[in-house]
Order: structure tokens, then sequence, then C-alpha cells
């Protein structure tokens, strides 16, 4: 692992003494932690799965300020393992289900402890992060599965829908939205609203900014995302709308902030979502980050975009699940 750092920081000062920062805004650190996950994703293209999500995992964040500002407690949410992220200085009814990227392969509540963590801090909300079943192990729909058996515990737990925003990152950000499709599908309630971050809406598309943007962006090699998509798939269609959100009726979902970078493989498809989504009539809040990659909030301590991405997201928490005052409603007035 220090050879590697030695290496990156090398490359990364080579690099910027030759042609400036690769970005306009992108500090020297910034540009090394991408260039530390670039060598990672090359370190694990084309190994097998199960290899690859031991070299992810072992990225865990490091000790941290604003991890001691919570309290972490393991559970079982409806028989699916998740873990609860609670302020310590106090929060209020509201509870966010999150949803960990990782494209269905690799990830935990351990590996995003931070951005979780900052968001339940943002939020003034309980977080549960949910550890739903990945590939190759699991297929689908089992992910999706566990995330709606969390979402009803939750609800049976006496967590009101209109106290509950569901989000994640990447493939969470994926299963943020197939799992909103999939309780509209079976009647359930709804959440006051969801927050797909980066989300990866057609593992089917090709081009556009998966090449144009590939030398800003750390994500994973284009192969893998495929070889990773038809794995969770399983013997389902990938174009079925529960794996590619994308191509689904989005008609009657709550609000949605939607947050992606300029320079992140996954922005076309994000920006043609958002779109989609707003032409089914569905209240959309969509930001794009100028010179951000994917997920570039867990980069949180290299650039102030991660600071403003989080307070996007708690403003947007806070607001969807402000208690509403009957007497203001139109079916009241």
């Amino acid at each position: 692992m220090l050879a590697d750092a030695t290496v990156a920081f090398v490359t990364t000062l080579r690099a910027r003494w030759r042609r400036g920062p690769l970005r306009p805004s992108w500090s020297f650190l910034f540009e090394l932690a991408i260039t530390l996950l670039r060598a990672t994703v090359r370190a694990s293209a084309g190994r097998p799965m199960l290899e690859q999500r031991a070299v992810w995992d072992a990225l865990k964040p490091l000790p941290s300020a604003a991890l001691r500002r919570v309290r972490r407690e393991r559970i079982e949410a409806g028989g699916v393992p998740a873990e609860w992220f609670t302020p310590k200085a106090g929060h209020g009814e509201r509870v966010v289900l999150y949803l960990h990227g990782g494209g269905f392969v690799f990830g935990s509540s351990a590996t995003h402890a931070e951005l979780i963590t900052r968001l339940a801090l943002a939020a003034e909300a309980r977080v549960l992060a949910v550890e739903y079943r990945l590939t190759p192990e699991a297929v689908f729909p089992a992910a999706l599965d566990d995330v709606v058996a969390a979402y009803r515990w939750l609800l049976s737990e006496g967590v009101r829908p209109d106290q509950l925003v569901i989000a994640g990152d990447s493939a969470g950000g994926n299963l943020t939205l197939t799992g909103l499709l999939r309780l509209r599908e079976r009647g359930a309630p709804l959440p006051a609203g969801a927050i797909p971050i980066c989300p990866w809406v057609d593992p089917l598309r090709e081009g556009g900014s998966l090449i144009d943007n590939e030398r800003f962006d750390w994500a994973p090699d284009a192969a893998d995302a495929r070889r990773w998509c038809a794995a969770y798939a399983g013997d389902a269609e990938p174009s079925d709308p529960l794996i590619t959100p994308l191509r689904a009726d989005l008609r009657g979902l709550p609000p949605l902030l939607i947050l992606w970078g300029e320079c992140e493989v996954l922005r076309d498809q994000v920006r043609e979502f958002a779109e989609a989504a707003r032409a089914a009539g569905v209240d959309v809040t969509a930001r794009e980050y100028p010179d951000m990659v994917h997920d570039w909030m867990t980069l949180y301590a290299f650039t102030p975009e991660a600071e403003a991405a989080f307070q996007a997201m708690g403003e947007f928490a806070r607001r969807v699940t402000e208690p509403r005052d009957p007497a203001r409603s139109p079916s009241t007035r």
C-alpha cells in the first residue's frame, strides 16, 4: 500500500508539473486521491469478483472526527443485516435508509462509513445502512428484496413514510430507484423522498461520457462493469426496468435529489434519467457538480465540493420530511 501511494504521489507530481491540474479546480491532494483509486481499479481489473471485493473492501475510511460524532449499532432489519448511524448530538424523527455502492459486488457500511456518517450529520437523522446481498453469491432480485424488507421493517417499527428518505450511491443509487419502483409496484407507501447519488441507471450504456470522461474519472473498468451487471442480472434480462431504471415508467415517484459529477463516466445516463423523471412529472432537483468525478463526496478531505454535496443532501432530507400543516394543504382550502 505504501509503495502504491509513493508511485501515485510521484506520478501525480510529474503530471501536474508537465500540464498543471487535470481539471481547473483539482487540488494536488484531490488528484492524488483519484490517481490512487485508479491504481486500485487497475489492480483489481479482470480478477475474480470475490478477489475484487477483497481489494475494494480494504479501502476503509481512516479514523476521523466525524466518525466519532455518531453511535453505530449492528442489527437485523427484517432479516437483513444492517447498521444504525445515530448522531450523538441528537436527531429528529426522520430516518434515511442508505444503500452503499460497489457495482453490486462489493461495499458495506464499513467502506462507506464516512459518507454515511456525514449524511446522518447533515440530515440530522438516523441512518440505517443496509448490508444487502452481493453478487456473485446472490443475483437479482436478492439485493432488491433486501432493500424492500429493510424498508418494510422500518415501517413496522413505527417509522412513518413521510419521515423516511431512501439514499444510495452508484449501484446503491440504482437500488434506491429500483426500490421505489418495487415499492410502487407492490402498493406500499412510498417515502418522502429519495437521493440517488451518481446512480448507475443504465448498465447497458456504451459510448458518450463512458469514453469522454475516462481520462478524468476513477470509476471501475467498463469491461468489469458489464461483467458485474451480467452476473447481478442472473437469469433476468439486464434491460428489465428493475435493473435498468432508465427504462422504467417513473410516474408517481416521490421527490428526487439527484447528484452527479461533470467528469464522471456515468454523467450522460444520469442527465438523461433526470430529464426522464421530470418528463414523467416527478419533482426532481438535479445537481451536476463541475469538475467532480464519481462519488467525489467519499474524498471529503480533498475537495470542498464534498461538503457542498452533503449540505444539499441534508437540506433536501429536512425539507421533504418537514411536518405539513393540514390547514394549508390544497385539499382543505
